[in-house]
């Protein structure tokens, strides 16, 4: 049974994979078995994301992109494809977070936000489709303000809303050829992007900032728990094997009941 959870030798490409979520899913699906490309412009991320792996006895190849070049995304995957032949798996988790109130967003802010939520991961998935055989698998890292309006992150929540579009198109139309697009939506996680909320401008972490925060997220879950990297990363493999083959154009919620669609 657990054979259905291996991706044994399959070739997993990852963007954002320098930390949070692309890195736990990198080290995830290194671990099942893959041989994984982690992608980032976060070079000293890209260097844990190795020693991490290392550690765990597991080969992590990892490469600069930024997923604002379309053209460098196409150029990576077709680098990937001439090096190992295939590409089976394609996780999307680069992204970028700028808080913001709406009144105050400038047309910057919002271009550059789209640009690498939106269009970062609009073109890995089509370079990725153009060139995957039948039983490959895209998945995009959407969130869970899908379901509950936030204030001050309202361009990340139309970037991630548009991810969750551009993956139920990309599966209708990618699916006659056997390829699956899904996306996750994870509730609160600890992670780099969200530890803005007790971390001062020079660095230091108040902790007793983060413990009340975190105290305050937990209590949104039925479960009375928050969520890990590992816990995303693990819907992630599932979606990449064989357990997640009747699975496609869905946004699958990750989020410990704190929201309920």
């Amino acid at each position: 049974m657990t054979d259905a959870f291996l991706v044994t030798d399959k070739v997993a490409l990852i963007t954002g994979g320098g930390n949070g979520i692309g890195q736990e899913t990198a080290i995830v699906l290194a671990a099942a078995g893959a041989r994984v490309i982690a992608t980032d412009v976060n070079e000293p991320g890209l260097l844990e994301t190795r020693t991490r792996g290392e550690e765990q006895g597991l080969t992590i190849e990892t490469r600069h992109l930024d997923v604002s070049d379309p053209a460098a995304v196409a150029d990576l995957v077709d680098d990937v494809v001439a090096q190992y032949s295939r590409l089976d798996i394609l996780v999307n988790a680069a992204g970028i977070m700028i808080m913001r109130k709406a009144l105050e967003v400038t047309p910057e802010e919002l271009e550059k936000v789209l640009r690498v939520n939106v269009g970062g991961t609009f073109f890995a998935c089509q370079a990725a489709g153009r060139v995957m055989s039948s039983g490959g698998s895209i998945i995009n890292l959407t969130s869970a303000i899908l379901d509950r309006a936030s204030p001050g992150r309202v361009t990340y929540a139309i970037s991630k809303g548009g991810v969750a579009q551009l993956t139920r198109t990309f599966a209708l139309e990618l699916g006659p050829v056997g390829i699956r697009v899904n996306a996750i939506a994870p509730g609160w996680v600890e992670t780099g992007m969200t530890n803005q909320h007790w971390t001062d401008s020079d660095g230091t972490v108040d902790h007793t900032k983060r413990a009340e925060y975190i105290a305050m997220m937990t209590t949104a879950s039925p479960l009375s728990i928050v969520g890990t990297t590992r816990d995303v990363a693990l819907s992630a493999l599932q979606l990449a094997s064989e357990a997640g083959s009747f699975i496609t154009g869905q946004v699958v919620r990750i989020n410990g009941g704190s929201y309920m669609a």
